[in-house]
């Protein structure tokens, strides 16, 4: 479903119904362009799909896709079936290993094999696709659309010879690739949902660098002058979930431990193993690169609380609030999750993007009717915490460690703000930084006291 801004729009209607011809060039191209290009150039075969239109085709056949080939597939030659199947099955779900791998083995397996083998593969690529879901579609059209955002750029000739990128380039560009497809694979209960979650990975996409082409930026109504990424309010809840680290689940030592609230880091160097090639084993430490992750996740937070700022209200100097509700905690002996349930419900209560976008589908609000907050408690405490550590635009200065201490959310949740227990915790997990996991809780404390 299209945003607007100011007016009510649509996006251009984009319908493709082939005959079964038509369909069958569709295949050919696919099937051609991804056998080639998995044995070296993938570059070409990204162009090929989007050239070929195959998206439109998935987004819009998909569901009658099984029916119509299990009644024709027996009247296409044997090529023909295979191409059919890969285009309508492990092709278009190939942007992600998790849908790609096994079935595109299948298939090079097939294309090996004599013509029965072929016609066999078919039919049970073809009960495959009965089997899944309207969750798993949706998911794959949003990875489909990180792809397609991704490797535009790669696509594109250079103008210009370029200088080689630095390792610490290459980097942040995988890990800001794996980041965005790991926010797309959420599967949506319709497809108004899946082009809401599609639109948010593309806006991440063009704010974490990646040359999106001139008609995707104007449908998604891009605009140089300011930043924006939330465009509804459950965009919310699916950063959250995909962002927000799961520390209190993890080991203290484990290299993917943090209690940041926003984590880009989405592959733990010890799943690294010796059966791995070289070539994988280099590819998972450019997603661990230290400095890049810290400069991934620096942009994810920048743009995200500029978004909160432009597009949802979110004005103000949040760090001078949240030192005003320590202050009145102290005053009144309130407990530190006291303290956290209160800036959510300020939080929620004042943030929402339909301060600046509406979507043709929701209801027009009648003259007088009040407007409901959209956004879980919990997931507004975690906006809060987010809009801590980014501080106020231009401003560099480190967040105060009291502050802090808010941000991450980790003290105990019955210490009472203001108490000597809270500021000795506190100003000893200043002292020791992320030693501080390693030592008891009254070692902490007796180094706050130093």
């Amino acid at each position: 479903m299209p945003f607007v801004s100011d007016t009510t729009l649509s996006y251009p209607a984009t319908s493709l119904s082939p005959t079964t011809n038509a369909i069958v060039h569709l295949a050919r191209e696919a099937v051609s362009c991804l056998y080639d290009g998995f044995r070296g150039d993938f570059t070409r075969a990204a162009t090929c799909l989007r050239e070929s239109g195959l998206h439109h085709l998935l987004t819009e056949e998909w569901q009658n896709a099984s029916q119509r080939y299990l009644q024709h597939g027996a009247t296409v030659p044997g090529f023909a079936d295979v191409g059919v199947a890969c285009a309508l099955g492990a092709v278009a779900i190939g942007v992600t290993y998790r849908y790609l791998w096994p079935e595109f083995r299948e298939f090079e397996n097939a294309f090996e094999a004599g013509e029965n083998t072929q016609r066999q593969w078919l039919y049970q690529t073809q009960v495959q696709l009965r089997r899944r879901t309207l969750a798993d579609v949706t998911a794959m059209r949003q990875c489909l659309a990180v792809f397609e955002a991704t490797q535009s750029a790669q696509t594109t000739p250079a103008p210009q010879p370029t200088v080689p990128m630095s390792r610490r380039t290459r980097a942040e560009r995988h890990i800001a690739e794996s980041l965005l497809l790991h926010i797309a694979d959420a599967p949506q209960a319709d497809f108004a949902g899946s082009d809401r979650v599609a639109a948010l990975c593309q806006l991440l996409a063009h704010g974490l660098g990646f040359k999106l082409p001139k008609a995707t930026l104007e449908a998604l109504h891009v605009s140089e002058e300011r930043s924006s990424l939330i465009r509804y309010d459950d965009a919310f809840t699916l950063l959250r979930e995909r962002l927000e680290p799961d520390w209190r689940h993890d080991e203290a030592g484990s290299p993917t431990f943090s209690v940041h609230p926003v984590d880009v880091q989405v592959l733990d160097p010890a799943e690294t193993t010796a059966d791995l090639s070289e070539t994988t084993r280099d590819a998972r430490r450019l997603l661990t690169h230290p400095v890049a992750l810290q400069r991934v996740r620096a942009r994810v937070v920048a743009l995200f609380a500029a978004s909160v700022r432009e597009d949802c209200g979110g004005v103000g100097d949040w760090r001078n609030f949240a030192q005003l509700a320590l202050v009145k905690a102290a005053a009144r002996g309130m407990t530190c999750d006291q303290v956290r349930i209160a800036m959510g419900i300020a939080t929620r209560s004042g943030i929402s993007a339909r301060y600046a976008w509406r979507w043709t589908d929701e209801p027009v609000p009648q003259p007088g009717a009040g407007v409901l907050p959209t956004i879980p408690l919990k997931v507004a405490q975690w906006i809060a915490r987010v809009m801590l550590v980014a501080g106020t635009p231009g401003s560099h200065e480190p967040c105060p460690p009291r502050v802090a201490a808010l941000a991450r959310g980790d003290t105990p949740a019955s210490l009472v703000i203001g108490s000597d227990e809270w500021i000795h915790l506190v100003d000893g997990i200043e002292r020791l930084g992320r030693d501080h996991w390693r030592v008891a809780f009254a070692h902490v404390c007796e180094e706050g006291k130093a």
